[in-house]
């Protein structure tokens, strides 16, 4: 397996070095962590609040990988300020390298990373956690700044990148409510008992196998973590609307890409919402399944309203044909007749 994966791990690193440096060093320092992280998870049995120690840094390491080759990817649809996303990158870099260090250090010693104040060495790595994201959510925003004024992106896809990023942005709201100081935080909960990353019961109970969210408590991560694989994912819708729907025009595939972003937006802020009742992603009550219904009825009625036309247009073109067709049968028809008539 190693032997077919490290060539090819070879040659995706030589395409991205070009195209940032800092970025490709980026990819990696994660994914040499994720190789760690994985050697861990197979040779150390140890458990954090009832986890397997190396479970987090496994995640944040995927993470921070992906991160990095989306960005790459996009820089590639930049012609300017090529600069400010250099400096901007090497922020996420240094931030990249403070983040999964703590995560990891912390796996080491037994304990946890976040949300950890037990002791003032404890409480100094998850400041220095808290301090190392914020470059790299700051590469974000200057990525999506950048998108906003380049102008001769492919309509479709350049669309699908700007809702990618700005779904991101809003998919570190809820990664930020999880470290605001506890006045908000008890405004924003309706005083419910907040526990770090979970809202409702004291350090969330039992959790999702791998992913950790509660399943026994509101937890913001799981609208935080569908935030941020934005990036990933609209991108994919909108080359995959316009591979889809090659008929459909322009402007209804960018239809669709918006349609897909409001309904993401829309995800995240039901989770997020979800999450701040002190409700389990596992357990949701009535009104998190009617928000969810009237959410997914609105994206249908809006998609099919959309491709109507491209059916439209489909069926007369089947149309035009037969149409042609008969009327060449009865021009032939007639032409015979007469022909007879006359002998």
């Amino acid at each position: 397996m190693w032997s077919c994966f490290m060539p090819r791990l070879k040659h995706s690193l030589q395409d991205f070095w070009p195209s940032s440096p800092p970025l490709s060093l980026q990819v990696l320092f994660s994914l040499s962590c994720l190789a760690l992280s994985l050697t861990g998870l197979i040779l150390d049995p140890r458990h954090i609040n009832g986890e397997l120690a190396w479970i987090k840094p496994c995640k944040f390491s995927i993470s921070l990988a992906l991160y990095g080759a989306t960005l790459i990817w996009l820089g590639r649809f930049l012609s300017a300020n090529r600069a400010l996303l250099f400096a901007t990158s090497i922020g996420a870099l240094i931030g990249t390298i403070v983040e999964l260090a703590a995560i990891i250090l912390q796996a080491l010693r037994g304990t946890t990373s976040h949300f950890n104040t037990s002791t003032p060495f404890d409480h100094a790595v998850f400041i220095a956690v808290k301090v190392a994201i914020v470059p790299v959510a700051l590469a974000m925003l200057v990525m999506y700044v950048l998108l906003l004024r380049q102008r001769d992106l492919p309509p479709v896809l350049g669309s699908a990148l700007r809702w990618g990023v700005f779904l991101t942005l809003i998919g570190l709201i809820p990664g930020l409510i999880m470290i605001v100081p506890g006045p908000i935080q008890a405004a924003l909960t309706s005083s419910r008992q907040f526990d770090g990353h979970t809202v409702g019961s004291a350090g969330g109970g039992p959790g999702l196998p791998w992913l950790g969210w509660s399943t026994a408590a509101g937890d913001l991560r799981v609208a935080h973590f569908v935030g941020l694989h934005a990036l990933q994912i609209l991108p994919i819708i909108g080359v995959g609307t316009t591979r889809l729907f090659p008929a459909l025009l322009t402007a209804g595939q960018q239809s669709l890409v918006r349609i897909a972003g409001f309904t993401y937006l829309g995800s995240i802020s039901l989770l997020t919402w979800q999450a701040l009742q002190g409700e389990s992603i596992a357990s949701p009550g009535s009104q998190t399944l009617l928000l969810a219904a009237i959410l997914i009825a609105l994206t249908l009625l809006s998609t099919t309203w959309t491709l109507l036309p491209a059916r439209r247009e489909s069926l007369a073109g089947l149309a035009i044909p037969q149409a042609v067709s008969s009327h060449a049968t009865e021009s032939v028809t007639g032409t015979t007749l007469n022909a007879r008539s006359r002998s």
